[in-house]
């Protein structure tokens, strides 16, 4: 499943009151998928990392009292009676690299996770509760994984509901032009090449993941303030993507370096010259994708008649495979942008002209 079939079939598992469980790539954005329900619902977050937990720190170390023995609460769980004391909605804890822990440890959070309770501590119903854990050997995706895990035994696994997490470079890129931030060139780059979004080389140690992807852009945004050479970039995307990716995404880079007209000087402009249009007409695939985005984005901020003519005329500008894929997206993905073009002369004749209607 891509980032948004998981999002909403981990939002309807965990609103009817049962545990998902996200199995994905490390780097993948299973975290940042917990981020966005847990913003969507207005829960406050607690993340367990269980890979940084030794055995008996999430059960509390036991201490004897008057004769009676009584548990050490952990702090991520006092973090949450506190924050329930305080307010008056819910929490959601989000138990990560479930898999990556010692035995032990994984017997405590089980526990937890399945009973709501662990040596006299309870959950409260206002807490929900999600794990997720990297891909193992014995799944038929991932015969060739390498990562050291831990797996569960059949009873704990059917307690679960099991999704399955893949990347998509489409959904990241979206994800990247809104909440990410990411930055544009490597935006474009994965626009170009959507398979180094995840890549892996048997000739190298370091994989590329959609995390060290967002490492890459907040670089290159201090890169650009700074006086720093190429080659100290280059170690630092080889650092995060390997060398083969580093070096073409600094070719990429090179080539691209000239910007493409801006979004704003696009709606700005009383009429588009001639040099304009032929700046779109011989401006990659890639590069004018994103401007395409970057303007739907635009447009919902301004969303009157000229401007959606004026994003029209430069969508008509665009090659018809290109424009094709554009206007499904906007049908499918931006329903509060795509009926305000409808009611556009120019958008209806662009699209009859890439259906070749009369």
């Amino acid at each position: 499943m891509n980032y948004k079939e998981t999002l909403e079939a981990v939002e309807l598992a965990l609103l009817s009151r049962s545990v998902p469980l996200i199995i994905g790539e490390s780097g993948i954005g299973k975290t940042s998928l917990l981020k966005d329900f847990s913003k969507k619902h207005d829960l406050y977050l607690v993340n367990i990392d269980a890979n940084l937990l030794k055995e008996g720190e999430i059960g509390g170390l036991p201490m004897v009292v008057a004769g009676k023995t009584y548990y050490a609460t952990h702090h991520k769980l006092m973090e949450i009676d506190t924050w329930l004391q305080n307010n008056p909605g819910k929490v959601m804890l989000f138990i990560d690299e479930i898999n990556r822990c010692d035995h032990s440890v994984q017997q405590e959070l089980m526990n937890l996770i399945l009973n709501r309770e662990i040596n006299g501590y309870k959950l409260s119903d206002r807490v929900l509760v999600a794990a997720a854990m990297n891909p193992t050997n014995k799944m038929d995706d991932y015969r060739d994984t390498d990562y050291q895990v831990v797996d569960m035994d059949p009873a704990q696994e059917d307690r679960f509901i099991w999704f399955h997490m893949d990347s998509d470079p489409k959904e990241w890129i979206r994800w990247g032009m809104e909440d990410g931030e990411i930055h544009e060139q490597v935006l474009q780059f994965i626009s170009n090449f959507r398979e180094y979004l995840s890549y892996s080389s048997e000739e190298e140690y370091i994989k590329a993941t959609p995390r060290s992807w967002e490492r890459v852009s907040n670089a290159l945004k201090v890169f650009e303030k700074r006086n720093y050479d190429n080659k100290t970039l280059y170690h630092l995307v080889k650092g995060n993507v390997g060398t083969k990716l580093a070096q073409e995404f600094m070719t990429f880079l090179e080539d691209n370096k000239n910007p493409l007209i801006s979004t704003e000087d696009l709606y700005e402009m009383e009429v588009l010259s001639q040099f304009v249009r032929d700046e779109i007409g011989q401006a990659s695939h890639s590069r004018l994708y994103i401007l395409s985005k970057n303007m739907i984005l635009k447009l919902r901020d301004h969303m009157t008649p000229k401007h959606a003519d004026r994003f029209s005329e430069v969508l008509n500008l665009m090659p018809k495979d290109l424009r094709i894929s554009v206007m499904k997206e906007l049908k499918s993905d931006y329903p509060d942008v795509y009926p305000i073009l409808l009611n556009s002369d120019l958008f209806i004749e662009g699209f009859f002209d890439c259906y070749g209607r009369s």
